[in-house]
């Protein structure tokens, strides 16, 4: 795992393992192969010492120092406006395999209209565009939201609507897959049927 995540911080670059595994260790090396082949390898590896690493050159963080770090970057963000900034902000925080949590975070702000909505919007456009967050964490993010929409009704009574709105509109905008359907998160209401659907308006 050591050696993986070598070459995911690009410490060592993959024909190094080659060579390493031509002399010593052979098994060690061929272990670290199999890991860096594997489906999202580079968020499974980076897991191993959490946060942090080449990018912020810090010790790993606990995810609740990531989620308040999430929550500062959005906040200045949404005063400030600087998207460059934000975005080197997120990808300073040297957790990709944690980045659902910032779609999570901007998703619950904009359902709970707080300020500058459309500003929250262009940066997980942005995010997704540069591919600084993948499909799988937006789709995880947006997942999560989905999940949690019970305790966020309490709040804001059409969070669900709202919700499916924001689904909808991801997909117009290409970072959310045609497949994903706001009922699987959901799941059913008490009395054994779902919610429908809104129309959503642009």
């Amino acid at each position: 795992m050591f050696l993986a995540r070598d070459v995911v911080d690009e410490v060592l670059a993959p024909r190094d393992l080659e060579e390493l595994g031509s002399t010593v260790g052979g098994k060690v090396i061929q272990t670290a192969k199999t890991f860096l082949e594997a489906r999202l390898s580079g968020e499974r590896i980076l897991r191993c010492w959490g946060g942090g690493g080449i990018e912020t050159k810090s010790p790993g963080c606990t995810v609740s120092e990531v989620k308040e770090k999430i929550q500062v970057l959005l906040e200045e963000y949404v005063s400030g406006g600087d998207l460059k900034e934000a975005c080197r902000c997120v990808k300073e925080l040297g957790m990709p395999f944690f980045h659902h949590e910032v779609v999570k975070k901007s998703v619950v702000r904009i359902i709970e209209e707080k300020e500058k909505k459309e500003r929250v919007w262009k940066l997980l456009k942005v995010c997704f565009e540069s591919g600084l967050v993948t499909i799988y964490q937006m789709t995880k993010g947006f997942k999560r939201v989905g999940e949690s929409l019970e305790d966020l009704s309490l709040d804001v009574p059409d969070a669900a609507e709202k919700f499916s709105c924001c689904v909808e509109r991801a997909k117009v905008d290409g970072f959310l897959d045609e497949s994903f359907a706001v009922e699987e998160t959901q799941g059913k209401k008490e009395n054994g049927s779902s919610s429908s659907a809104p129309t959503c308006t642009a």
